[in-house]
């Protein structure tokens, strides 16, 4: 790949005016989520979030010290890079996970993210996908990232992107079926066979409103698509279960990376996509820390949404309990929020 230049925003010279926005919307939302749920996340009860079983903290959470780092990648040549220069979304991913990780180069960040496994998942959201139209020259872009790592084509299925895009990217289509059961509500729900067949997961979440949840992100990209029946889970928003569900051992021990596809944007009427709905904002949002990366992109959400003034909060519900039961940090001074400009 040739070598491009990559200019960090606010890597130890202040913070920009986006950053800023971002910051600031995000204790703007954190406050609008207390007021919805009626309670401070420390105060609230624990068995109101968590199923019967009492888990360790994810470890994500006991891993990376008092803060989650996520990392926000723009470039103005992002979205029409879906059909005319794949070689941006090479320098958006390679920055993303090394400023994530800290390491030199990207083959050594994504051996760090993801280990040695023998079976790698990249779970997409296929739910207006065809709409925002990025989602398959992303997934082609990072199985060339993770081969360019040492990383097997045939070791790596493909998650909810069309079957001839797997066919164009050398590797495996989703199992079907149910093996094993997670823990949701008062009962277990089957859990998606991938799922349980993978070693390491990469959560590629779409950045959309959602009518019934408030938004769809990190976490709930995961929880109600690998459990066999989704619909009983949408009471409230959502919560307490999109929580329940990826606190779990075996769901969090598997997945080692969200990266939020907020190339466009879905503002309002979502998950369904229409044009009008729509706005582009060319960005990759990389995070080991699921609820953490939600913050970020619920702030994201936020901010595009008042600069085209419409009116009303966006309520997650599911945020709040995801926090009560130790999912992950969503408080501002708990995310190390740092945001990369990428330019050729």
């Amino acid at each position: 790949m040739a070598q491009k230049r990559v200019k960090a925003e606010a890597a130890g010279c202040g913070l920009t005016r986006r950053e800023l926005l971002l910051r600031g919307a995000a204790a703007a939302v954190l406050l609008a989520q207390r007021r919805a749920s009626g309670e401070e996340p420390a105060a609230a009860s624990q068995t109101a979030s968590s199923p019967a079983t009492q888990y360790a903290p994810p470890w994500w959470v006991e891993r990376h010290g008092p803060q989650s780092r996520v990392v926000s990648v723009r470039s103005e040549r992002a979205v029409t890079a879906s059909t005319d220069d794949p070689l941006v979304f090479e320098e958006m991913i390679d920055a993303g996970v090394r400023r994530l990780t800290g390491e030199p180069t990207a083959a050594l960040s994504w051996r760090r993210i993801l280990g040695a496994p023998e079976r790698i998942a990249v779970k997409f959201n296929s739910v207006g996908a065809r709409e925002l139209d990025t989602n398959n020259a992303l997934a082609l872009t990072l199985v060339d990232r993770l081969e360019a790592a040492g990383f097997q084509r045939r070791a790596i299925t493909l998650v909810e992107v069309p079957e001839y895009v797997i066919e164009r990217a050398g590797c495996q289509k989703a199992a079907s079926g149910w093996d094993g059961s997670v823990e949701v509500g008062d009962g277990r729900e089957p859990l998606a066979r991938y799922w349980s067949e993978a070693d390491a997961v990469i959560n590629v979440a779409l950045l959309k409103t959602h009518k019934i949840a408030g938004m769809s992100c990190s976490l709930k990209n995961l929880s109600h698509a690998i459990i066999q029946h989704p619909a009983r889970f949408h009471a409230n928003g959502c919560s307490p279960y999109v929580g329940q569900i990826v606190r779990q051992p075996v769901v969090a021990e598997k997945l080692k990376l969200n990266l939020v596809n907020a190339l466009r944007l879905v503002i309002r009427n979502g998950p369904e996509a229409a044009t009008e709905d729509i706005v582009d904002y060319g960005a990759l949002i990389f995070g080991f820390d699921p609820l953490a990366t939600d913050q970020i992109g619920w702030s994201t959400l936020a901010i595009e949404r008042h600069q085209r003034g419409m009116p009303g909060e966006i309520e997650v519900p599911y945020l709040v309990s995801a926090a009560v039961g130790g999912v992950g940090r969503w408080r501002p001074r708990e995310i190390d929020h740092q945001s990369i400009v990428a330019s050729g």
